[in-house]
Parts: structure tokens; sequence; C-alpha cells
């Protein structure tokens, strides 16, 4: 019975200070449901994209040959456990009327990897029917259109009719295809033919799937892991098919040119037989032209039609014959060309593509990461700051109810059953703030993220799961929040006597402050002022959990608003200020000196180029054995007092810097990676995997990929190779879209670029990506401002039911509602000013922190925070807490006097 009804109490509590059980909740929903929800949405992300590739049975690897894919292929690896193996077709086509670039596939009903996902129309069945890019929907393509690929060398049929439209694993980003070395560059979509209509005598790609890669998700660490296992025994099984496929290429072309010699051997011999019995056709009818001349007139006319009826088979002879000697020197002229291919035939190559250069797969990753180096940060500290809010308020409770508690002890309750009344509490408000923010954060904000991002790629269903070790954490966090710390003040305050619990608790004695030695500035405040300032350094603990609470709070928002404003400064930080050139045309390998000289004289009379500089561009590697390989590009230009125009070199702090003939620069983020220091000696490893050993004479300032800097002199003397040109960098006047493309093209047209890469490009996708990041930016400061209005609310509603016999007291003396509001605001405002300078450096380093976790190898992001970040955060403190001056003036209006003034009796 004692128990029930004090069972009954406890709820009553619970009914009697309504507002702070539900603030204590609301603090522990957001807090759980930001932290909770970020943490766990990496994991959806990826786990996500992990079941669309598994149901499409994606590829784990792409091997790739320059010569071909032949059957001896696929044996060397047979002896592989586990590795499932396809083979298929696969080439570029540009469509110069219609500015396109199509990536063409074979397509087989019996393959079992890299299903196509059909979102309208059915898989080509006949010969003639092809199946389309979702994204040539948006050129106007329609099911039922007649469709040409006029690639005769490549297809048996160049007419299609359109069956439908797809999407493929091969292609994860809903926004770009990749790149080509043919039409513009850049690939418009793709396309699928039956594998049957392709002409050539060897494939082009292999497919690989391996059965010990199954059991991992695709981003996982040991995925990863294992792959690069996999790719290393693939490599090594196929180390000498290069070599094996250029002699298998050369044989058969040596044995289709001895054919041709002999039919050729075999021409001119019929050719001489045919220009002898020619020969003697014309003598015989030199002949018959001496003799027609003696025949009598009668005869003579038959005679000459006969004549020149011969003569007319002779000429039409004579031309076959000069036909068939025109065949033959072109045969020979083709069989010398055919030669020299073969003596001039290049290195065959290997290229071997993992899912990670799946076009659209490495930037998915990146986005999630970015989002877990937040996630890492970002809500835990707001976690922090809800968990040390919630400690308070119970605290707080539970010392104002200790003469309850003294009362509970002299009637005879033991400690256990004095304190269940507070275990109830806490775990019952833990219990459902808990609940709320796992269900809410778990099932939500992963979505809600999942779904922002989901135009930019294919799949469009979040598989959301419970992730528990996030889940765990927030529920131990906030027992020692609520339960903790209502057992800690417990232990304390039950350790004292009844009677001393029962004496209410002697307020802290008065001093004087610090500011009532500042005797002009005290003697010039009121009354009501001076008594704030006392209340205010009187109370400390008190002014500082404010200070600490607003602080937070505001830094939290700031940190967000600065979040968006240094993630969305990325490209203006790297393309002007250190990038300065819209462009790099990359040649072909091993170009000759006057086809270089040509691409100059080609750029130098284009409309749109008004500068450029030759350059030589490679992939490096820095290896070592604690950390990761990583690539960076080595950058050498023709001349380095000219090439300062082009990519300006900052230190720290901005100061200029540039290139010398004693040694390299290197860009910051990967000399922080290995620990790189300026006059440190570096082991690089070039495209030919030779080890170069170079110095670093400075670390410049970079933002967006990993770059080498080095002058022509100090590269020829590190190498000991001359220098030679592979890429231009260029200035141009600004072009559009189509202008671009048309540049590109008319330059691969000339048969010695590779590619055109355009500054522009970068910089819309740098942007769209970001632009996935803005939305979990803005849920971040949303979220901040909700905790924020929570928190103030919860510290004034604290600071009232303290100090309710003080402030009833001024109400009976006299004080008008107004003055007895002030009396609480002014201190608030004190709080919030205090709380808002504090969080701004708070927001600043939180930031910073940020940014420095979500950085990677190829990107470093620069701590920009505008003034209108500073002017949002500190605007909605402000206005949040007006809102609880108001809210608190309504309730100091209904405060009862009388009940407050006598509680202690």
């Amino acid at each position: 019975m004692k128990n029930k009804t004090y069972l009954k109490a406890t709820f009553r509590e619970i009914v009697k200070s309504k507002g702070r059980f539900i603030a204590i909740i609301l603090i522990i929903f957001l807090g759980t449901l930001l932290y909770v929800g970020i943490k766990t949405t990496q994991p959806v992300l990826d786990h996500s994209v992990d079941v669309y590739i598994k149901e499409r049975k994606l590829s784990d690897l792409q091997v790739i040959s320059t010569g071909g894919i032949t059957n001896a292929d696929k044996v060397a690896l047979d002896d592989i456990v586990g590795l499932s193996i396809e083979t298929g077709y696969q080439f570029f086509y540009a469509d110069a009327k219609k500015n396109e670039v199509i990536q063409v596939f074979s397509y087989d009903q019996k393959n079992d990897q890299n299903h196509l996902a059909i979102t309208s129309g059915t898989l080509p069945k006949e010969d003639n029917e092809i199946i389309l890019d979702n994204l040539a929907k948006k050129e106007g393509y329609k099911i039922g259109d007649t469709y040409t690929i006029n690639k005769q060398d490549q297809l048996k049929n160049t007419q299609f009719k359109i069956v439908g439209f797809a999407s493929s694993p091969l292609f994860i980003s809903e926004i770009e295809r990749g790149y080509a070395n043919i039409g513009n560059g850049s690939i418009s979509y793709f396309a699928y033919l039956p594998k049957k209509l392709f002409k050539a005598e060897v494939e082009s790609v292999l497919y690989l799937s391996f059965a010990n890669l199954k059991k991992y998700e695709t981003y996982s660490s040991a995925y990863k892991k294992q792959l690069a296992k996999n790719t290393a025994l693939i490599e090594a099984k196929l180390s000498k098919r290069p070599a094996e496929r250029l002699k298998e290429i050369k044989e058969n072309a040596v044995e289709k040119l001895q054919t041709e010699k002999e039919k050729i051997a075999t021409g001119k011999k019929e050719l001489e037989k045919a220009q002898t019995q020619l020969q003697l056709a014309k003598d015989k009818l030199t002949q018959e032209e001496t003799q027609i001349n003696l025949l009598p007139e009668a005869q003579k006319t038959a005679a000459q039609n006969q004549l020149t009826a011969e003569r007319k088979k002779l000429a039409t002879s004579e031309a076959i014959l000069e036909k068939s000697q025109s065949k033959i020197a072109t045969g020979t002229a083709e069989i010398k060309k055919t030669e020299d291919t073969i003596k001039n035939m290049k290195k065959i190559v290997y290229r071997y593509n993992d899912r990670f250069d799946n076009v659209g797969f490495q930037e998915f990753g990146s986005l999630s990461d970015r989002i877990a180096a937040i996630a890492d940060v970002f809500p835990v500290f707001f976690f922090f700051i809800a968990a040390l809010i919630t400690f308070t308020t119970m605290t707080r409770m539970v010392e104002e109810n200790r003469r309850e508690i003294g009362t509970l002890k002299a009637l005879g309750y033991t400690k256990v059953e004095i304190a269940k009344k507070y275990v109830i509490y806490s775990l019952l408000a833990a219990s459902v703030g808990l609940v709320l923010g796992v269900i809410s954060g778990t099932n939500f904000l992963p979505r809600i993220i999942f779904y922002l991002m989901s135009d930019r790629y294919t799949f469009n269903e979040a598989y959301v799961f419970y992730d528990w070790d996030p889940i765990l954490k927030a529920v131990i966090a906030f027992l020692i929040a609520t339960l903790g710390s209502a057992l800690l003040v417990l232990t304390k305050e039950l350790r004292e006597k009844p009677a001393q619990l029962l004496q209410q608790k002697a307020p802290k004695p008065g001093k004087r402050i610090i500011l009532e030695y500042i005797t002009p500035l005290w003697s010039r405040l009121s009354f009501n002022q001076k008594v704030s300032y006392r209340n205010l350094l009187r109370y400390k603990a008190r002014m500082l959990m404010a200070i600490i609470g607003i602080a937070g709070c505001t830094g939290l928002m700031l940190a967000g608003f600065g979040l968006k404003d240094s993630l969305s400064s990325v490209a203006a930080k790297q393309f002007g200020p250190i990038i300065d050139y819209e462009g790099i045309i990359s040649l072909e390998n091993d170009l000759p000196a006057a086809d270089v000289t040509d691409m100059n004289h080609a750029l130098t009379n284009d409309k749109h180029v008004t500068s450029f500089i030759a350059s030589h561009n490679e992939t490096v590697e820095i290896r070592r054995k604690d950390k990761a390989t990583q690539s960076l590009t080595l950058m050498v230009p023709k001349t380095k007092k000219e090439f300062e125009s082009y990519v300006h070199l900052h230190r720290k702090g901005n100061k200029n810097f540039f290139l010398t003939d004693t040694g390299a620069v290197i860009t910051q983020k990967m000399a922080e990676f290995y620990n790189i220091k300026k006059g440190d000696t570096l082991l690089i490893y070039d495209s030919k995997q030779q080890q170069q050993q170079i110095k670093i004479t400075g670390i410049a300032q970079n933002y967006l990929g990993s770059f080498l800097y080095m002058s022509p002199s100090y590269y020829e003397k590190v190498t000991n190779q001359k220098f030679s040109t592979n890429s231009f960098l260029f200035k141009s006047n600004k072009m559009t879209t189509k202008e671009e493309d048309n540049f590109a093209q008319m330059l691969l047209d000339t048969k010695k670029v590779v590619n055109t890469t355009f500054i522009s490009r970068q910089i819309e996708t740098q942007n769209q990506s970001i632009t996935n990041l803005n939305a979990i930016v803005w849920i971040l400061v949303i979220l901040s401002g909700l905790l924020a209005f929570v928190v103030l609310y919860n510290l004034t509603n604290i600071n009232i039911s303290e100090r309710v016999r003080e402030l009833s007291t001024i109400k009976v003396l006299g004080f008008f509602d107004n003055e007895v509001t002030m009396y609480i605001v002014r201190e608030n405002i004190i709080f919030t000013i205090f709380g808002i300078v504090t969080g701004f450096g708070v927001g600043r380093v939180l930031t910073q922190f940020i940014l420095n976790k979500a950085s990677m190898e190829n990107m470093v992001f620069p701590l920009v925070i505008k003034p209108a970040a500073y002017l949002y955060a500190g605007g909605l403190t402000i206005v949040f807490t007006l809102i609880v001056m108001l809210v608190t003036h309504f309730k100091l209006k209904h405060i009862n006097m009388i009940d407050a003034l006598k509680s202690n009796e």
C-alpha cells in the first residue's frame, strides 16, 4: 500500500512538472535522433547500393585488352576456384551530326552478370532491335524509333528499332557516363545490342565475379582488401598474355600478309601472261591491217569492220590490264604499309577496372565517406550538449526535492524506496526519448538523405536497418545523463539526516562582485541591474551551465551554416586562385615532334584559344609500407616562368612561391598524408614503374586532386629523360557547352589528341556533388535550432523553479509583472550574449574539426564561414530567446505567491 501510494506520487510529480518532463524527453529525442540518424546514414547508403548491385549482379572486375579477349585469356584463369567468367563486346561510336558519343555493349540472355534494369519496353530479341540508356530519353528518342549506328566494320546491321530503355549497374550515376577518345570526348549514353550482331573475331572485355567477395558489402574495407588480393591474382595469371597476344596478332597478320603476297605474286604472273597475250594480239592486228590494204575494195569494208571490233576488244583488255596493274600496285603498297604496321605494332595493354572505376561509384563512396566524417563529429557534439543539459535538469530536480526526501526518510522509507521514484522518472523520460529518437532517427534521416540525393543515382530504394552500435551508445549516454545524475545526487542527499534535509538549503552568502569595485560604472546602474549582476556572479554554476548550453547550440548552428559555406567554396578556392586555365589537351602517346608542332600551329590559329603552354603530365605513385599507395599527377611545364600564370603556387597564408631547378613542389594533402616536409627526399614511381628520388622544395595549397610539380630541367635531371610534350594547358575565351564539344571534337579529329578536359565540367561536377551535402547541412541546422530552443526553454524553466520564492517575494514587495519578467530576462539576455559570442568560437573550431575529418586524399575543404552564417546563427538564438522570454512572462504572471512563500512551512 505504501509503495502504491509512493508510485502515485511519482506520476503526480510528472504531471506537476510536465514542462520539465517533456523538455527532458525532447532533448533526449533530438540528441538520439541526430546521433543515431546520421551515424546510421552511411551504413544505410552503402547497404542500399550493395543490395542494388547484388540484385543486378555487377561484376567485381573487368579486364579490357587493347588487343581483344581470346579463349586463351579465359583458359589462363580456368584454375581459379570460385571465379565466374563472362565475355562481351563494347566499342565507342560517334555521331557527328548529333554531336553524340555512344558506348555500345553486347547483350546475351545467357549472361549472369551486369543485368539491365528495364525502365520501359523490353530487352532486344531480334537482330534489328536495340535498347538504350535512360539518358537517351532526354535526347528525344522513343520506343519504336529507328536508330542508326553506321559501324559496318563492327556490326552486321546499321538500322535498329528501339524496343526499350534501361539502366545498367555499370553506371550508377544519372548525370554522367564517362569519357571516350572519339567525338567530343564525353559519352552521351549507352546502348545494348544482341551479341550475335557483332562482327569482330575477338571480344573486348572479360567480366569477372568472385565467390569469395559475395559475403562482403561493396564499400566495406574487407571487400576492398579481398578485391585487391583477387585483382593481384588475376594480373599475375594474365601477366604473360600481353606479349603472347601481341605475338598472336603479329603471327595472324604475317599469315594474312603472306597470303596477300602470294595473291599478288600470282596476280603479277597472270598479268605478265596477259600482257604477253595482249602484245601478240596487237602484233596480229598490225599484220591484219597490212593485209587489208591488199584486199579488193569489195572485201575491204567487211574486213575493216571486223578489225574495228577487234580493236575495241583489245582496248577493253588493255583497260582491264591497267586496272589489274593498279590493283597490284595498291596491294603492294598495302603490303608495305601492313609490314610497317606489324613492325611498329604497340605493346598490348590489359586494363583492370574494378567496381570503383565505374562511373558514379567513386563519387557516391566519397559522398558517403563525407557524411560519415560529419557523423563522427557534429552529432557527437550535439549529443554531448543534449546529455549535459539532461544531466543538469535531473540534478536540479533532485536537489529541489530534498525536503520531500527528508520527509520520506523521517517516515521510515528506505533509501532504495526513496530512490525508486527518481529511477522510474529517469527511466521513463529516457525510455520515451530514446525509443522515439531511435525509431525516428533510423527510419527518417537516412531515408530523407537518400531520397534527396537519389536523383543523381540509378538506385531508388533505401534499405534501412537498425545499427546497434550508435543505438547502444545513445542508450548508455542518456541513462548516465538521467538515471546516473539522479543517483549521483541522491547518494549525496541520502547521506544526510532527515532533520538536515527538512531544512531549506542555506543560500550562498552575498559578497561584493568585481563590478562593484568599478565605481563609475556601478554607480550608474539601476537597482534592478545591480541585483541581476549580483545574482549572475553569485550563482556561477548556473551561469556557466546556461552559457555552455547556449554556446553549444549557437556553435552547432554556426557549424551547420559554416559547413554549407565551406563545402560550396571548394571550386571557388581551387579554380582561379590556384588553377588558372580553362582546360587540358592530352596528346596521343609518343607523338612525333612534327605532330606536336602541328598542334602548336592549330592552337595558335584557333579563335577560342587565347594562350597555351606545352606540358608533360603523367600519373606517379608514392608507396610506403605503413601507408596506402597514393596516385598523384606529375606536371612538368615546358617553361617554368610562363607556368606561373597557369598555376599559382601558394604556401599556407597565401604566400606565393615558384618552381625551382633544385627540387619539386607537392600539394598539401599528400604532404600531410605522408608527413612530408620541405627539404625531405621522396621516392616516387613513374608511369613505367621506374623509381625516382626527388627533393621537396615546397608544399603548395590545393583543394581538388593531388599534384607534383617540377621544372623541366629538374625533371630531366632526376629521370635521365628528355622533356617530351604530351599535353597542353590552355586559356580561352568563355565557351558554351556546345562550343566546348565542337572544340574537343575538332581536336580529336586531328588523330593526335586523346582527350580534352575542360575546367568548367570539373566545376559543374564538383558543385553538383556538393549540392547533395546541402540537404544534410540543412537537417543539421534545423535540428540544432530545435535543440537551442528546447535548451533555452529548459534552462529558463529551471531558473524559475529554483527561484520561485525569490520571485514571489519581489512580487509581494510591489514589483510589476514586467519588472519581475525583466528580473529573469535580464539575466537571460546576458547569458545569451555571452553564449552567442562563445558559440561563434565553438562553431568555428567545430567546423574546422569536421572539415579536417571530411577531407580526403584528393580533396581538402577550406574553412569558409561567411558573415551571413554568424548572422543566422546569432539571430536564431536571439529569436529563440525572445520566444522563451514571452513564454516566461506569461508563466511569471501566474505564479501563486502565497503557495510559493509558504512552501517551506
